[in-house]
């Protein structure tokens, strides 16, 4: 079923007006009075489609998780380079959008969401080099390397996305490469 063009209209107008007014201020301070008044829509319209703001981020958020695994497919099927690759990519392409919801005006968290995704569909826990470690050690491990790329991602994003792509995830592919050693 197709979304009606006046609903997605209506649905990208919220979603700009609520984008201008994180460039601004956090989303604790973003009041729906607020994004109605800057999108010119009742609360009514608003409350049809967003509970709050928060909501309104979770979606947002949501809707570039979903592009984000159509854009790089099943993260099982790539390398930790590839996968790391994709991802900047697709951030970048909407880099100012995601400067913004990554940082501390939207949810800071959400790089650390990214990784978690991928951990759900990674196949880490059949990789014949971890077989030594029990189930929660890889989970640990998996972690503790997600950890560390969604700081590296976060302050690339934070820095302006200025630095090449395939230079940050070289970077981020030996310090991977040397915490596995030890295992």
């Amino acid at each position: 079923m197709s979304t009606d063009a006046r609903v997605r209209y209506t649905k990208m107008v919220i979603k700009t007006s609520f984008i201008e007014l994180l460039k601004k201020k956090p989303i604790t301070k973003v009041t729906v009075k607020e994004i109605c008044e800057l999108s010119e829509i009742n609360r009514a319209t608003f409350y049809k489609y967003y509970c709050d703001a928060y909501d309104l981020l979770e979606k947002i958020e949501q809707e570039f998780l979903d592009e984000l695994f159509q854009n790089i497919g099943n993260p099982a099927q790539h390398d930790f380079k590839d996968t790391l690759t994709l991802i900047m990519v697709s951030i970048k392409a909407n880099g100012e959008l995601y400067q913004i919801l990554f940082s501390e005006n939207g949810d800071k968290y959400f790089p650390n969401r990214i990784f978690t995704l991928c951990y759900k569909n990674s196949s880490m826990g059949k990789d014949k080099k971890f077989e030594k470690l029990s189930p929660v050690q890889q989970k640990w491990l998996y972690y503790f390397i997600a950890q560390g790329c969604s700081g590296i991602l976060d302050q690339w994003i934070i820095s302006g996305m200025v630095e090449p792509i395939d230079e940050v995830v070289d970077f981020a592919e030996k310090l991977l490469q040397h915490t596995l050693k030890q295992f």
